[in-house]
């Protein structure tokens, strides 16, 4: 709708240039300019993040310091066990290949790179049938107290065949039988309509998992941030899908820790944000770079909500 409004403006304009005389049309120019640039002045938003804060959570310190603001969330025990568990599993068997070593870095690439070909080499040679932990996985460690499921679980998503096949053959458990239904119930694929309009896919979401019985914890002090992909491989089929997640953790300082692991041989990553829309800009800065496609673009879902201060990757002009 508001670019309908510019283009009228624009036309208004242009209409004006043409039945004017030459002083007019300097007028007239001087005015469009001035149009525009309100128009521009009335969507100024927060700046778009040009830097990070970043750590693989390889050392002592930060371990400590992720602990504690886990423990301040309230997330229990065990569960913190269980992902550090993990994460020492990880780095250990890829020999902290590509890791920072320790303390947080700040860079201005928002995207930091690792070498996956290398680590899936070392990764192999100590792991035969495990292909590791992904982010669904890594995220519902932390998070599966505060979903609650009430309905029985449904039949796993082709899209899960990795996580079903992680979980399997883990070298240690991480959750019960009737906490993996749960993750069934949750990450499946959730069927929509061809469209666009992420705010129509958001809706699908939340009705999906309001029909799965699945609720979050609002009293919870951490949220899952989930960011949903729309599939279009069949035409006569429309799903979305959670490819990537992650879990939000309040700081004292009012900060916010950001927790995930990247994908199967990808290391983990917490990161620090002074806002939701910083959060936001990192996720579709990495995943929002699809140009042309006829399915919407990724959007991203805090809870079952959409996240109040999504937009899309301003770099990916499509």
């Amino acid at each position: 709708m508001k670019n309908k409004k510019i283009l009228l403006i624009l036309a208004a304009v242009i209409f004006i240039l043409g039945c004017s005389n030459e002083n007019s049309i300097e007028k007239n120019n001087i005015k469009k300019r001035n149009t525009i640039e309100n128009i521009k002045n009335s969507k100024t938003e927060k700046e778009y993040l040009k830097n990070i804060n970043y750590s693989n959570i390889a050392d002592k310190i930060i371990q400590n310091e992720v602990k504690e603001s886990l423990e301040n969330a309230g997330i229990d025990s065990n569960n913190i066990n269980l992902f550090f568990k993990s994460v020492n599993y990880y780095n250990g068997m890829t020999e902290n290949k590509g890791l920072i070593k320790s303390g947080f870095v700040n860079s201005k690439n928002i995207n930091p790179i690792y070498d996956e070909v290398e680590i899936q080499k070392i990764w192999d040679k100590k792991n035969k049938n495990f292909p590791g932990f992904n982010c669904r996985i890594t995220a519902f460690t932390l998070m599966k107290d505060y979903i609650k499921i009430e309905k029985p679980v449904v039949k796993a998503g082709e899209m899960l065949f990795m996580d079903m096949e992680s979980l399997k053959n883990m070298p240690f458990k991480l959750f019960s039988q009737n906490e993996e239904n749960k993750f069934i119930n949750l990450f499946s694929e959730i069927p929509t309509k061809m469209t666009k309009d992420v705010r129509v896919h958001a809706e699908n979401v939340k009705n999906a998992w309001k029909e799965r019985g699945i609720r979050f914890d609002k009293n919870s002090k951490i949220s899952m941030i989930s960011v949903f992909f729309h599939f279009n491989d069949d035409p006569e089929e429309n799903i979305l899908f959670i490819g990537h997640v992650g879990i939000l953790v309040p700081e004292k300082d009012g900060k916010l820790l950001f927790i995930e692991k990247l994908a199967f041989q990808q290391p983990y990553q917490v990161l620090k944000f002074n806002n939701r829309t910083e959060l936001n800009d990192y996720l579709m800065n990495k995943y929002d770079t699809a140009w042309g496609q006829p399915v919407a673009k990724p959007f991203i879902m805090e809870n079952d909500e959409l996240l109040k201060e999504y937009r899309s990757n301003p770099n990916n002009g499509n």
